[in-house]
């Protein structure tokens, strides 16, 4: 995992997915690179939640798009971790996770941890059984799938 990252920090890649289905195996993944590298972390479901309290439900989806942006911001030009992404999935924001953090990814190098699968050419988010459960085809962003 460190060579890929190493090769990330080193081209001109703005987002790198770290890919795994089991939870712990990216929070331990997460942990490795927090202490090799020092980065910040953005814990993106606890911070974005927090945020999104405070809105209207029918105001979250919007909050949650300029949120996003704003806080990478503070921690420009990264890189950054961003774990526990999986509020980003929540069907009543309707928001396209992948999408959101590849743009935003353009201001702020970041690594983010991807709780899901990469086969082929197809990323998902979650197993097919999970009720968010999506997938991308030819996602257009470097991938590490995680041992």
């Amino acid at each position: 995992m460190l060579n890929t990252i190493d090769e990330f920090l080193s081209a001109p890649t703005p987002c790198l997915l770290l890919v795994h289905l089991d939870i712990s195996r990216l929070e331990s993944a997460a942990n490795e690179l927090l202490s090799t590298y020092g980065w910040p972390r953005l814990s993106v479901g606890q911070e974005l939640g927090n945020v999104l309290l405070s809105e209207m439900p029918q105001r979250r989806s919007r909050a949650a798009r300029r949120w996003m942006p704003a806080r990478l911001g503070d921690v420009a030009p990264g890189p950054v971790l961003c774990t526990e992404i999986d509020l980003l999935f929540d069907p009543t924001l309707n928001l396209d996770p992948l999408g959101l953090l590849r743009d935003v990814s353009r201001l702020c190098q970041m690594v983010v941890a991807w709780p899901g699968s990469y086969r082929g050419d197809v990323l998902a988010y979650a197993v097919p059984d999970h009720s968010h459960y999506r997938t991308w085809r030819k996602p257009k962003v470097p991938i590490a799938v995680l041992e």
